[in-house]
C-alpha cells in the first residue's frame, strides 16, 4: 500500500534523525505519523468493504473462503481501538502544527 509504504519510510527517517542526535522524535512527530498510518488503515478499509467485498459476490462471503477470512480479518482491524484514535489525532495534529499543546487531548474516547 503507497500510504503506509510512504509513512514507514517516513517513520524510519524520523528514528534515524533521532538516533543520530539530529532532531528529537517528539510527541507532535509521533501524533502526525500515527495520524498517517490510522488515514492509510480507514483507507484500505473503505476500499475493502464499499468495493471489493460487495462486488465478490454472497457466495465468497461462506465459512472458509479467503473473502470471508480478508473481512473478518478488516472488520477486526476497524473494530480495534486505534481507528476511534482518528478525531483525537486530528486535533492532536491541528494543535501541534499550531504550536499549541497537543498532550492534553485523550487518544482513547
Amino acid at each position: 500500500m503507497i500510504g503506509t509504504g510512504y509513512a514507514a519510510a517516513d517513520w524510519t527517517e524520523t528514528c534515524r534523525r533521532n538516533v543520530a542526535g539530529e532532531a528529537p522524535f517528539t510527541v507532535a512527530e509521533d501524533n502526525r505519523l500515527a495520524l498517517m498510518f490510522l488515514n492509510a488503515g480507514r483507507m484500505a478499509w473503505d476500499a475493502f468493504q464499499n468495493i471489493l467485498f460487495r462486488t465478490a459476490g454472497s457466495r465468497h462471503a461462506r465459512d472458509g473462503e479467503r473473502m470471508q477470512r480478508y473481512f473478518r480479518d478488516a472488520a477486526t482491524y476497524w473494530t480495534h481501538v486505534g481507528p476511534s484514535m482518528a478525531e483525537p489525532l486530528f486535533r492532536r495534529v491541528g494543535c501541534d502544527r499550531l504550536g499549541l499543546p497537543s498532550e492534553h487531548i485523550a487518544l482513547i474516547p
